[in-house]
């Protein structure tokens, strides 16, 4: 065959082979239907509920307000304050609380609730019997805040890497 005769045909073959590859594209992403992506991020939120008279402390419990399970823990904060509500410079007294079930205590006047609680529940009652010395010169009282963290309780590392905790079957078991 001579080369002329060969050019044509060549020629032909490629538009053949573009038309086809252009009409299969084509059909391709005229049959595809789209998805659409319905993500929903996971948040992980706490709130402190207190039961307070204005005098007294009656409950502390902690409400998982995220949408996924969550490990959750409180740092009590104490410290004196006069009459008109200005922190006294004198140092805070150790907190002695007898800790109710579900808790343990962690180092700092930390306590962590052992089980991962689910979006709208609550931990159990944090304040069992609580021992606050009073100020001896009695121009002070004792102030307590309470200060609560949330954790997503999946995978398991998160919890343990950041708060330093065991767990055993899904339980906090120890605490730093």
């Amino acid at each position: 065959m001579n080369k002329r005769k060969l050019l044509p045909l060549l020629i032909a073959a490629c538009l053949l082979l573009v038309t086809l590859c252009g009409g299969v594209l084509a059909y391709m992403f005229r049959r595809t239907e789209q998805k659409k992506n319905t993500f929903t991020p996971a948040v992980v939120d706490c709130v402190v509920d207190e039961a307070f008279d204005g005098a007294k402390k009656t409950a502390i419990a902690v409400t998982n307000t995220g949408n996924i399970d969550a490990y959750l823990r409180v740092r009590l904060v104490t410290y004196w304050v006069d009459a008109a509500g200005n922190i006294a410079p004198k140092p805070s007294a150790q907190i002695l609380l007898t800790l109710p079930e579900g808790w343990i205590a962690g180092s700092d006047n930390t306590y962590y609730y052992t089980k991962a609680v689910t979006p709208a529940d609550s931990t159990t009652d944090l304040l069992g019997d609580i021992d606050l010395p009073l100020a001896q010169d009695g121009d002070y009282h004792q102030v307590i805040e309470v200060f609560a963290e949330a954790i997503q309780s999946q995978p398991a590392q998160a919890v343990t890497d950041s708060w330093g905790v065991t767990l055993t079957g899904g339980i906090i078991s120890a605490a730093p």
